[in-house]
């Protein structure tokens, strides 16, 4: 009865399609896009590690350096290293706050907007491409499904519940 069991394991393993994981869709999606994203950033000489937090203040500038943390999805510690590399740069300042001089604000400098400003439409011309043949409508129910699961991932958490072959 035990092989039986395994047996049936195995086949409902082999049923989850890796096109039916949406986690796996999602993983190899970012992998093909991130190759094209990279190769995009390395024409105009900015490093691919530096694009998110570039991003983010683009368009909200004088963050904090945990909301900027939060809002890339990065530990403070590579935030620290990020925001290091880009003041080295020259693509950003880093200020105490005002009002609480623990925290420290993060603000763009000139010349890291020109280089947003030079980057955006490359990387607006790049979503065109991987988007060909998608619908507004379509794009739209994507951008709800992908925030509905982030939202899912942000506010819960995953607990496996593990399979026992021996059962």
């Amino acid at each position: 009865m035990a092989k039986t069991k395994k047996a049936d394991l195995a086949r409902q393993v082999l049923e989850y399609k890796l096109d039916d994981s949406v986690g796996f869709m999602i993983t190899i999606t970012e992998r093909r896009l991130k190759k094209h994203l990279t190769e995009a950033l390395a024409y105009e000489g900015f490093p691919y590690g530096m694009w998110f937090f570039l991003r983010v203040l683009f368009e909200e500038d004088g963050l904090t350096q945990k909301e900027l943390s939060n809002r890339v999805g990065m530990t403070q510690p590579t935030t620290v290293k990020a925001l290091r590399d880009m003041e080295e740069y020259g693509f950003v300042r880093i200020e105490k706050d005002a009002e609480d001089r623990r925290r420290m604000r993060i603000f763009l400098t000139d010349k890291g907007r020109k280089v947003g400003a030079r980057i955006l439409p490359i990387l607006k011309e790049l979503n065109r491409f991987a988007l060909k043949g998608v619908t507004k409508e379509q794009l739209e129910v994507l951008r709800q499904i992908l925030r509905k699961v982030r939202q899912n991932i942000d506010n819960g958490r995953f607990v496996p519940r593990l399979v026992d072959e021996e059962e």
